[in-house]
């Protein structure tokens, strides 16, 4: 069973809270934030500028006046010989965390706490999902309705 720890209030899911979901046990309510940051990959980007070294190189080797037609000829050549290396090499990396927040229904700080996070990311408050027990419909509360006579 995976080990779920509260990122807010740092309660851990107890195992009565834990339902079967796909045989992956999650526990009931909480929540699960994942934060993912993509970014080019530094050995991607270092071949490419070989790439474009490697295509400077070439250029400064032909005679000016023809520079301007070989330069395409030059970089599928370059293209070429970095093909297999490009194919093996990831042009994205990412760094990714999941957190957990405990279910926020029976907890009123929680909930309170999980609501600012989800203001300061756009998002609209939520509600408890579970309702407090409706009183007796018929309970005549004082100052609200008028006693027969």
């Amino acid at each position: 069973m995976a080990k779920f720890v509260c990122a807010l209030s740092g309660i851990k899911a107890q195992s009565e809270e834990f339902m079967e979901m796909d045989d992956d046990p999650y526990p009931e309510g909480w929540i699960e934030l994942k934060f993912t940051r993509r970014y080019i990959s530094p050995k991607w980007e270092a071949i490419q500028y070989v790439k474009q070294g490697l295509v400077a190189q070439y250029v400064q080797n032909i005679p000016e006046e023809q520079r301007e037609e070989q330069l395409m000829a030059l970089s599928i050549q370059v293209d070429a010989q970095f093909a297999a290396l490009e194919d093996m090499t990831d042009k994205w990396e990412e760094d990714s965390q999941t957190l957990h927040i405990a279910n926020p229904d029976n907890n009123d700080a929680l909930m309170a706490e999980y609501n600012k996070l989800r203001k300061s990311l756009g998002l609209k408050a939520e509600v408890k999902l579970i309702e407090e027990p409706v009183e007796d419909a018929k309970e005549v509360k004082e100052g609200t309705v008028d006693a027969p006579v």
